[in-house]
This record gives C-alpha cells, structure tokens and sequence, in this order.
C-alpha cells in the first residue's frame, strides 16, 4: 500500500514534469518560427505566401508596448489529419519589421494530455510491477536468512525437556537482537530447570517423608486401642484418627502418582496383553466386592493387546474398580466388559448430584460426605490422556458406566 501511495504521488509528479518540459520545449520552437519569418519578411517575402494553417500574419497600423511581448498560451484547434479539436500551443506578438507593424499568431502541435497520462501510466505501471516482483523475490530471500537463526531457536525451544537435566544451548548467530533473545532464553530455561528439579525433589521428599510419620502415629493408635482400659468413646475417636490418617496417607500417595503421571515419568511405553492386566484386577476386587455383598462379574475377550506403561495399565483398572465398588448401591452388581475398541465397567448406584463430566476434575465428588478423596476419576482421565485413550461417564436408569476408548 505505501508502495502504491508513493507510485501515485510520483507519477503526478512526473506527469507535472513532463508537462512543463513539453510545453518549454514547444515554445521555444515557436520562438525559432518567428525568427524564420521575420528574417523572411525582412528579405520581401510576401506575407501571403508565409501564412498556412498554423501561421496567421496580417498588418497593423499601430502596436501597443505589451503587445510586443511573447504572450504564449494553450488552446484548441482543428487537427489538420484527424478533424477533431486537439491541445495546441500559441503564440501572440506583435512587432515593426521593416518600418510596418505586422500581428502574427502562431500554433503548434502539443503532445496530448492523455497521450502523457497514458506514458505516464504504462511507464510506471511496469516499473511497480518490476519492483513489486523484485521486492517479494528480495524479502523472502532476505526474511529467509535473517529469520533463520530464530527458526533454530524455536526448534530448540520446542525440542526442550524440563525433565532432563542438560541446559538448553541455542545456536550462535550474528545479530545482535537474536543474540539478546538466545541469552535471555538460555538464562530462563536454566532458571525454570533449576526450579523443577528443586520442586520435583521437594514433592518426592514430602511425599515419601510425611509417610513415615504416618505410619508411625497409625501404629501407636493402634497400640493404644489393644490396651483394655479404654472406653467405647475414646476407641471410637481412636479409630476416626486410624481413618483420618489412612486418608491422608492415600491423599499423598494419589497426588505424588498425578505430579508424575504430570511429568510424563511414566513415557515408556511397550505392548503389553490388557485382557491379563484385567482379569487380574477383577480377581483381587473380587473378595471385597463379596464383602459388600455386590455381585462382580466379567466378559473379557483375549487377547487384548495394547500399546501402555504396564504400572499405568494397572492403576486404571484398578481405580475403575474401586469407583465402581465404593459407589455401588447394597446388593448390587458390577459388570466389566473388555473388547478390542474399549473397556467398559458398568454398576448400580445413586445419581450423581453434579454434571458427570465436572467428576473428572481433582476433587470432585458426586457426596462431599463420602471417604472418597475425589481423586479417582482424575487419575483415570489423566492415564488417558497420556495413553491416547479417551474416557466417557454415562448415567441411565440406575446404571453407571464408564467407558474407555482405546
């Protein structure tokens, strides 16, 4: 567009020039034809035979002082050839030749106004075309080269992994700005890999430390409940702090597995038969499924093979499992269903009080009153995500069922 701007204003601009130099040129060409005829004059020449279509003379008894000046103008005449009226440069003057006065006009052809546009147009026309062409050719070459050492560093960028511990080292290159872009990239991700190691090793450390003292106080509570002196009261409080433990144990435990499903510390990956990782975690259900009174049964076609981290493979059905008991109805039942495109586990129980999906979110629970941490299906739905897989909630009559697609 500036590029149009300026080719428009320029080719005004040279049409004025054009213009001037044309009309200069002309009249000093009209001055040169009235030498002629005077000099023609002066040597006797009749003035009849001087005067033709572009040269009228005729005699005067008396000049004025300005008619003695060149007085040039434009006006339109009759084109000899084409028989239309056309731009014509004329010349006026008066002047005592001889001892007489003679008044002499004279007309020359001037270049036509849209001839001069037209020039004007097509000449500058192909110089923009010209330069058009040569500029997109010239700035993607040199966008090319002078954008190629960022390329580089998004490249590197993108290839960068908090998890491994080598520093990020980006290309050298010679512009100035691109070298304060590649430091202060280098210095972040020094920072941020500094920082995720520190909090990485902050959260295993919490993690497995806090379990000590867990287990600690889970085994003095337990001590002090085998002493017979206690009341009814006080081994019930005993028993809601043994609860109150055990799901803070499980709480650690659930969150330090999502940071390293999180930090993809579970990326290997290698075939493994799915039908054996689910008929395993069906049998182990399967006595606590009895103790609830819930009827647990299960169709799984083999084999089932599947392209998942095995510990990953296992959590997942295992979580499915333990949703499904811990949120089943008294004497209920439990069907799973294992095929090439899915996994399906189905089971009785109350509706769910919030939208299905909102279930996936960390701790979210159908009753907030429940012992559930509201970690499950958060689990399951990041295994998922990591394994390629895609998880469904569904509700009807009565009947949970939670799908997955591999």
């Amino acid at each position: 567009m500036i590029a149009l701007f300026v080719f428009g204003i320029g080719g005004y601009l040279t049409y004025y020039a054009i213009k001037q130099a044309v009309s200069k040129e002309t009249d000093y060409e009209m001055v040169a034809d009235y030498r002629i005829l005077r000099a023609a004059i002066e040597s006797g020449k009749p003035i009849d035979a001087l005067q033709n279509e572009k040269i009228a003379i005729k005699r005067v008894d008396t000049v004025s002082p300005s008619d003695t000046v060149f007085q040039f103008s434009d006006t339109l005449a009759m084109h000899p050839y084409w028989k239309r009226l056309e731009p014509y440069r004329k010349l006026k003057v008066s002047k005592e030749i001889s001892g007489a006065y003679y008044e002499m006009e004279l007309v020359d052809n001037f270049l036509e106004v849209d001839d001069m546009m037209d020039g004007v147009i097509s000449i500058l026309s192909r110089l923009f075309l010209t330069l058009g062409i040569i500029l997109l050719f010239c700035s993607f070459l040199i966008s090319r080269w002078l954008f190629e050492p960022f390329q580089k560093t998004l490249l590197q960028i993108k290839g960068f992994n908090l998890k491994r511990e080598t520093p990020l080292h980006l290309s050298s290159t010679s512009i100035k700005e691109f070298q304060q872009l590649n430091e202060f990239v280098e210095n972040m991700t020094i920072k941020a890999n500094r920082d995720y190691q520190s909090l990485k090793e902050f959260s295993e450390n919490a993690a497995h430390e806090i379990q000590t003292p867990l287990a600690i106080a889970k085994g003095k509570l337990e001590l002090l409940m085998e002493k017979g002196e206690l009341t009814q009261k006080q081994l019930e409080l005993i028993e809601d702090a043994q609860l109150s433990l055990t799901k803070l144990s499980r709480l650690g435990q659930s969150l330090t597995l999502l940071t390293k499903i999180d930090n993809k510390e579970f990326a290997n990956q290698e075939s493994i038969n799915f039908s054996n990782v689910v008929h395993n975690n069906v049998k182990n259900f399967q006595e606590i499924a009895q103790l609830k009174n819930l009827n647990l049964t299960s169709t799984i076609h083999e084999p089932v093979a599947l392209n998942c981290n095995p510990s990953l493979a296992d959590i997942l059905v295992g979580n499915l499992l333990k949703n499904a008991i811990r949120h089943n109805n008294k004497d209920g039942w439990i069907k799973v269903n294992l095929s090439d495109q899915q996994l399906s586990v189905k089971n009785t129980g109350n509706p769910p009080t919030v939208p299905p999906q909102q279930l996936f979110e960390r701790f979210r629970k159908s009753n907030q009153s429940s012992s559930s941490l509201g970690l499950g299906l958060s689990i399951v739905q990041k295994i998922c995500d990591v394994s390629g897989y895609r998880v469904q909630y569904d509700f009807q009559e009565g009947v949970h069922e939670l799908c997955i697609r591999f």
